[in-house]
């Protein structure tokens, strides 16, 4: 195997699984960071729902 044989199987081969795990570590983060959003934002709303059932449950006791 020549010097230019590796300069053109490193140009073929290395570059395109470079980049390939570069787009696969973007995309793994940003879609980490999307879920973490999304589990926020999901305990909050289930907060949110216990407190309203909670506050139903007040007013309901109230009126009986």
């Amino acid at each position: 195997m020549q010097v230019t044989d590796v300069i053109s199987l490193i140009t073929n081969v290395g570059f395109p699984v470079t980049l390939c795990f570069i787009l696969i570590r973007y995309v793994l983060q940003t879609i980490g960071e999307k879920m973490d959003k999304l589990d926020n934002s999901l305990n909050e709303l289930t907060k949110a729902i216990q407190s309203f059932e909670s506050n139903r449950d007040k007013n309901t006791d109230l009126i009986s």
